[in-house]
């Protein structure tokens, strides 16, 4: 038996660097919009919390929000 949910046809990218005052209003919209949406977000090692931000509304929203953390500023 497959556990695993249903794949989306749409995903959002959000690239982000010291965006902590910015990150949840986006988050939020973004998860307003219809139809569905996943999306992620890249974080390059923000040193103001961004990551730890974003982990925070992972609770909300497990199953469409999601993260990766880079070690550094990277760029796309």
């Amino acid at each position: 038996m497959n556990s695993l949910p249903a794949p989306r046809e749409r995903l959002v990218i959000i690239p982000t660097f010291n965006e902590i005052e910015n990150i949840e209003a986006i988050v939020r919209k973004v998860m307003s919009l219809e139809p569905v949406f996943d999306l992620l977000v890249v974080d390059d090692g923000s040193p103001d919390g961004t990551g730890a931000k974003v982990k925070a509304l992972q609770t909300e929203f497990p199953d469409r929000l999601h993260l990766l953390e880079r070690r550094g500023k990277l760029g796309l």
